[in-house]
């Protein structure tokens, strides 16, 4: 058993522990991010799309390797925009 001091810790202690399948997923949704993330025209396509749709948000997180609690708030934004990201990732037809 590993005792810690504070919150934060302890997501990081969890974030290095999850299983097989939700690490899977969660690298899924770390590598649709990234791609919607990795240029100027893919931000500003996602961007306009979710304009287009009137969504909620209008763009996606990052997430930082080394803090679980962005990786949550990436899933999170994720989440609530999956509609938006599953049309544009059928779009530009990314594997």
């Amino acid at each position: 058993m590993v005792s810690t001091h504070c919150v934060i810790h302890r997501q990081a202690l969890v974030s290095k522990t999850l299983s097989q399948k939700l690490r899977q997923t969660l690298d899924s949704a770390i590598k649709i991010v990234n791609y919607i993330k990795s240029s100027a025209l893919n931000s500003r396509l996602f961007t306009l799309l979710c304009e287009d749709i009137d969504s909620d948000h209008k763009v996606l997180l990052f997430h930082i390797e080394v803090c679980w609690l962005s990786k949550g708030n990436m899933l999170a934004r994720l989440y609530e925009l999956k509609e938006e990201g599953t049309s544009f990732i059928n779009f530009t037809d990314i594997r």
